[in-house]
């Protein structure tokens, strides 16, 4: 990296190790040299496994999607998505290095593997859209847990009882029910649920594939 003459290298390293370490594993840093042209080169990178990327690859193709070949009209600190390897989706900021003519030489990229994110999105989104009821309470979403905690309130109205008093046939409509809400894809979901139902793991799965089944 010795285009980045200008800065101490050790600090920079540091300090891209630091960010990555703050947003956790799902986060790569890669750092790209255009000194030798348009198509720019790796010349360092952390997490690189997230997108299948190697020292020596030229950069993936989302900044020249909106750009073209003149790197020199990108937007410093430029953040968009994209689909990227292995179907993954990605949020990414590019912020740009330029020498003392301002002619872009490098940039530093920061791509954020958010499918995982945009799944739990997608429960809520579809969750907060407007039932089929016209006169329906609002309900006050902070986050994912408090989609469960509705539905599981939602559940109870619907057969009359707690989830704790529910017969078998009860427990795996109401289990039909909140899998339908894609309740199942919520983190540690089952656990609460055991816990609702007074069922073990085993109970829940088994309920669960009966419900599958049909």
């Amino acid at each position: 990296m010795d285009f980045l003459n200008n800065i101490n290298i050790d600090f920079l390293i540091g300090f891209l190790k630091g960010i990555q370490n703050l947003i956790g594993d799902n986060c790569e840093i890669v750092v790209n040299d255009f000194r030798k042209g348009p198509e720019g080169e790796i010349v360092y990178s952390i997490n690189s496994e997230i997108s299948n990327r190697i020292i020596g690859d030229h950069p993936r193709g989302a900044m020249f999607l909106h750009f073209g070949k003149d790197i020199n009209t990108l937007e410093d600190n430029y953040v968009f998505f994209y689909n990227g390897y292995n179907n993954k989706k990605f949020k990414s900021s590019t912020t740009l290095i330029s020498d003392k003519e301002d002619k872009v030489i490098g940039s530093i990229c920061i791509n954020l593997d958010v499918t995982e994110t945009l799944n739990i999105s997608s429960i809520l989104n579809s969750f907060l859209k407007t039932p089929e009821e016209k006169n329906t309470k609002e309900v006050s979403i902070n986050n994912i847990d408090d989609v469960l905690i509705h539905y599981i309130d939602e559940v109870e109205n619907l057969i009359g009882k707690k989830m704790i008093l529910m017969n078998k046939e009860e427990k795996i409509k109401s289990l039909a029910f909140l899998d339908q809400k894609g309740i199942m894809k919520i983190s540690k979901a089952n656990v609460t649920l055991c816990e609702k139902f007074g069922i073990s793991k085993f109970t829940l799965y088994n309920y669960l594939d009966e419900v599958r089944k049909k």
